[in-house]
């Protein structure tokens, strides 16, 4: 059946790749690490390679003629396995990569879904605009994807679901819609469809086209640090910061273990950066930010423990994790999330039983999401070269953030690492999530093995 499969998408003028080496697996550690300890990952049992939406119908509706299960994959940038190819056929999307409408008077840019995130960042930037999402995937994550996987920047201010305005989905018939508010801006014309394909990680279609609402490039910003005595001040600025100002457009607060992997320094440390059009507003938020830090005990750092962290987040990163490789370790990111009044106990929680352990070494941890209710907590684990351990660390954080009621994802998605826990923090949600998979996709082609069972 595949080979026929095949045959017809062929026939039709649709690129058949000859070569899926390349697709083997995403960026998820867990497969990352099996590879590289020359276990076997296995491979897909095809790649096709649309390069127009007509193209992409003309597949799935084949897909569906001969029960051939298929896998949405761009950037692959997914580290939960959601763009895994399950040995099903690999949909790759990255020849619909243009920017279709940017529009000035709207502030709105319309795109292919396959446009990486960098590309489209590069194309707004040289107009004066910027998207302003800034995953740490940035050069390999697409629009899509993290349409698909609910994703967030690494910064504060930005949320996939915030910036999105409309979407184009190929259903798993072929039948193509058109979804979201588009020029309305927002509707009440009975109930929103948007929210179902954000998340729905390639299960109920084939994200193809998006609209996203950007903003002109800010003039002017200023970069902060402060040092606080404990988790518990840091956390009780963090909350007073969302409380008394606009949304921040970073704050990053460092545990003491992560400030001293990172940085050489014993502190908690918050990492601000303030940022906004007019200098005079900049200067009055950078004053609140200090009186708020002052408050809870917090000592202004320099401008220096700003450009070392950005040095080693952004510049450093990759020799960092080649070095741990080299030392017989690995690392995975726990993106945890929970409400300002259980996420003091989820952090200290979490550490304690990540380190009873057997082969974790260090267990870093960060806040990086501010809301007024609470926060993303973004745990580094450093672990030894061993699967068992990995999953057996997120079998421990699991456990901890379901019992005090927090969420194992905050901007990763599901896919089929956290696939475990997800009946357990939305069981009401994953009943109606089936009803709906049932019903567009009955043969279940699209992206067998994800989200839920």
């Amino acid at each position: 059946m595949l080979n026929e499969f095949l045959k017809e998408v062929s026939d039709k003028g649709i690129l058949v790749l000859n070569e899926s080496e390349g697709f083997k697996r995403d960026w998820t550690p867990l497969l990352a690490l099996r590879e590289f300890l020359g276990q076997k990952v296995g491979k897909p049992s095809a790649v096709i390679k649309p390069k127009s939406v007509e193209e992409i119908t003309e597949v799935i509706k084949l897909a569906n003629n001969y029960n051939a299960c298929v896998v949405p994959y761009a950037g692959g940038s997914s580290v939960v396995g959601g763009a895994y190819h399950n040995s099903c056929t690999i949909l790759d999307l990255s020849e619909l990569n243009k920017v279709l409408e940017l529009n000035e008077d709207d502030l709105t840019v319309t795109v292919e879904a396959g446009i990486k995130i960098k590309d489209l960042e590069d194309k707004l930037n040289s107009k004066g605009y910027t998207l302003d999402y800034h995953p740490q995937s940035f050069f390999l994550a697409t629009i899509g994807g993290a349409i698909a996987h609910k994703g967030s920047g690494s910064h504060s201010s930005s949320n996939i679901e915030e910036l999105l305005l409309w979407i184009e989905v190929v259903l798993p018939n072929g039948e193509i819609v058109r979804i979201g508010p588009d020029k309305s801006v927002r509707n009440s014309m009975g109930p929103g469809m948007l929210s179902l394909f954000i998340g729905s990680e390639g299960t109920l279609g084939v994200i193809t086209k998006a609209k996203l609402k950007i903003k002109p490039l800010a003039n002017y910003h200023k970069d902060l640090a402060f040092y606080f005595n404990s988790i518990d001040d840091a956390i009780k600025f963090a909350k007073e910061y969302t409380i008394r100002l606009p949304p921040p457009y970073r704050v990053v607060i460092h545990d003491s273990e992560s400030a001293n992997y990172m940085l050489g320094l014993p502190y908690f440390i918050s990492l601000v950066r303030v940022r906004g059009y007019d200098q005079e507003l900049v200067d009055v938020e950078e004053r609140l930010i200090k009186s708020i830090a002052l408050k809870y005990g917090g000592k202004e750092g320099d401008k220096e423990t700003v450009r070392k962290w950005r040095d080693v987040f952004a510049r450093n990163y990759e020799a960092n994790f080649l070095s741990l490789v080299q030392s017989g370790y690995w690392t995975d990111t726990l993106d945890l999330a929970g409400s300002w009044s259980i996420i003091p106990k989820i952090y200290k929680e979490l550490r304690e039983n990540l380190y009873l352990i057997n082969g974790v070494k260090s267990v870093l941890s960060r806040f990086t999401h501010l809301y007024i209710n609470g926060t993303c907590l973004y745990v580094m684990v450093i672990l030894r070269q061993d699967p068992e351990v990995l999953l057996k660390v997120w079998e421990t954080a699991a456990e901890v953030v379901i019992k005090w009621g927090g969420s194992t994802s905050h901007h990763h998605g599901v896919g089929f690492l956290k696939k475990p826990w997800i009946l357990r923090e939305k069981e009401d949600e994953v009943r109606l999530y089936k009803m709906f998979k049932l019903s567009l996709d009955s043969k279940g082609i699209m992206n067998p093995g994800k989200l839920v069972d």
